[in-house]
């Protein structure tokens, strides 16, 4: 499973001649190459260059967007694709026109503010769960369960 959230972060990479944004998008392109038949890359539907990288993956693509009318979503799913999406303030996993809600999370606002994650972050990370085919309760579950910071983050215990 590949996974592309954003084509930011060139700073980081000036001592490999990497020194513009739009030079990340070669950098990132390497994630989708490399998904195989059997694999599936796992892109943010808001951005159109890492749509773009749709047409580099040899297996599937599931698409993810905080808005659930994005235009790659919505012609991603009318080809029966997998794509999630929040819509009022669910997780959503579709499908084709199937849709299904992610459990355990409840509402999202209350999620974020005890785990501190973007919705961007946590769709990008069940898609990746979904990909590799994990059950949904089990997911929920796990996104339940995650902290940002462990409760014993430096301590001996």
């Amino acid at each position: 499973v590949g996974v592309i959230t954003d084509l930011g972060g060139a700073a980081g990479l000036a001592e490999f001649d990497i020194t513009e944004d739009d030079q990340m998008y070669k950098v990132m392109r390497s994630q989708v190459d490399v998904v195989l038949p059997g694999g599936a890359a796992v892109l943010n539907a808001g951005d159109a260059r890492i749509v773009e990288m749709q047409e580099l993956c040899d297996g599937e693509v599931i698409f993810y967007s905080t808005d659930p009318k994005t235009a790659a979503i919505a012609a991603h799913c009318a080809k029966g694709g997998r794509a999630l999406y929040i819509r009022q303030d669910q997780v959503v996993l579709a499908t084709g026109a199937s849709e299904a809600f992610l459990p355990g999370l409840g509402k999202l606002a209350a999620w974020r503010e005890r785990r501190g994650l973007t919705e961007g972050a946590l769709l990008a990370a069940v898609g990746a769960a979904w990909a590799l085919g994990i059950s949904l309760n089990l997911i929920g579950a796990g996104m339940e369960a995650f902290e940002t910071t462990p409760k014993n983050a430096g301590s001996a215990e």
